[in-house]
């Protein structure tokens, strides 16, 4: 996101420690998950890595596919393997519950497609 040339990980956890440090609060961190882009056990030590110690749960929203998409849906397997390995290092996580995949509506599928008319 062009926002993180700007403010990058390092200063938004940073930002995070702090607001928890004052206020006493949880945060909540959204994290997609796509299938062979940031889906696996690596992947997770990594995150582990950035937030442990942090008053915080982690709600892993899996990537649906979208039609001329770069990214796919993670197996199920990548995904519970993904939470277990947060939750069993101290970062609470859930994953989040997806609605409306099969009619192109779930998080990520609602955008415009080009429909073309009656002789275009």
């Amino acid at each position: 996101m062009p926002v993180n040339n700007t403010y990058n990980i390092e200063k938004l956890i940073e930002a995070c420690k702090y607001y928890i440090e004052k206020t006493n609060k949880r945060i909540s961190f959204e994290y997609a998950l796509a299938k062979e882009n940031n889906d696996n056990l690596e992947d997770a030590k990594r995150l582990v890595k950035l937030l442990k110690g942090m008053l915080c749960h982690v709600n892993l929203i899996p990537i649906n596919k979208i039609e001329n998409g770069n990214y796919t849906k993670s197996t199920n397997e990548n995904i519970m393997k993904f939470r277990d390995y947060l939750n069993d290092h101290g970062i609470v996580s859930t994953i989040r519950r997806e609605l409306g995949s099969d009619i192109d509506a779930a998080c990520g599928q609602l955008r415009r497609k080009n429909i073309k008319k009656e002789g275009e």
